[in-house]
Parts: structure tokens; sequence; C-alpha cells
């Protein structure tokens, strides 16, 4: 019995307390020293990642909204306007973070409007479609300007303070009956040219 007892004592720290298992305080400062250091490096590229996501979904959202105005002219065979509005049914803002897309006669239908949101997001355009605070599209399809008759091309900026000059903007480019959109940077968000 002797010899048994003394197999039984191995398993067993001092004096017959049961054996500790787990971490030492060392190696718990090592693993925290490495995981912060992961995160550190992790997370601004994370945030980076977040902010450039959140620019080209809004950037889509615009696309979206010029596209409808578009094919609304189209299919309801007049013009319809795509424009900043502060009451959803006006064209009477100046800030292109809230548009209403409405037929252009006087009290035309309001088809839809759209709020471009997100923390540090700006719309501006270009002088083409500012001038008339408004793009619209006839029954061909073919952009004009506010409320001229004759084609037009013009730009709109959507932009973010969240990400550098050099990645932080969206040009929404609008030529005759093409829209594209070219990634650029501006610092400030300033209006971009009629490109």
């Amino acid at each position: 019995m002797g010899h048994n007892a003394s197999r039984m004592d191995l398993g067993r720290g001092r004096a017959g307390s049961p054996r500790q298992a787990g971490f030492t305080l060392l190696e718990l400062m090592v693993t925290v020293a490495v995981l912060a250091i992961v995160l550190a490096i992790a997370v601004p590229s994370f945030q980076g990642i977040t902010n450039r996501n959140r620019l080209t979904a809004i950037t889509n959202e615009v696309v979206a909204a010029a596209q409808l105005t578009r094919m609304e002219a189209i299919r309801r065979n007049q013009r319809v306007v795509m424009c900043p509005t502060t009451d959803g049914s006006a064209c009477n803002g100046g800030d292109w973070t809230r548009v209403v897309i409405r037929e252009a006669a006087a009290g035309g239908e309001v088809i839809r409007e759209f709020r471009f949101l997100g923390r540090g997001i700006s719309v501006v355009g270009s002088p083409a479609i500012t001038n008339g605070n408004r793009l619209s599209f006839n029954s061909s399809g073919f952009a004009r300007a506010g409320n001229n008759a004759a084609d037009t091309s013009g730009t709109i900026r959507i932009c973010t303070s969240e990400l550098d000059a050099g990645e932080n903007a969206r040009d929404l480019q609008i030529a005759v009956s093409r829209i594209s959109v070219t990634p650029t940077g501006s610092a400030g968000c300033q209006a971009p040219g009629n490109g």
C-alpha cells in the first residue's frame, strides 16, 4: 500500500493540496501585450475599410437616385428633376445630402426623396448643376442642367471627412445620357468642375 500511496501523491502539489493549472502572471502579461500590439495595428485599418465602404454605399445611393431620375423621365415621357430639398417636395434646398425626385412641371408629382446620410458626408455639385440647383433629364433620357433645354455635362461629388484627402471623394459624372463614377480626392470637399 505504501507503494500505491506514493503514486497517488504524484498528482498533488504541496502537502496533499490539488495541483494548480493556469497561466502565470508573466504569461498573462505577455499575452495582453501581444494582443494590444495586434489591436493597435488592426483597428485603424478596420476603420479605414469601414469609412471607404460607407463612402461607396452612399455613392451608390446617389447613382441610384440619378438613374431613377433618368428612368422616370423616359417612362413618364416628360422632364424629371433631382434637386435639393428642405421639405421633401419642393426644389428649395441647397444641401445635396437631401434630394427629391419629381416631375419638373409646376405642381408635378413627387416620385421619391433620398437622404444621403453618414458621419462626415458631403454632397456638392459642379456649376452646371448648382447654377440651376437641379439635375434634370428630358423624355429621351438626356441630362439637362437647371431649366436649360441644351444637353449638359456635370459632376456631383460625394466626400467624407473621415478619410485622407487622396481617397475621400467619388465623382458622379453625368455626360448627356451616361452616368459614371470616378474615385478622386478633394481637400475640404470642394465643388468639382463640370467635367
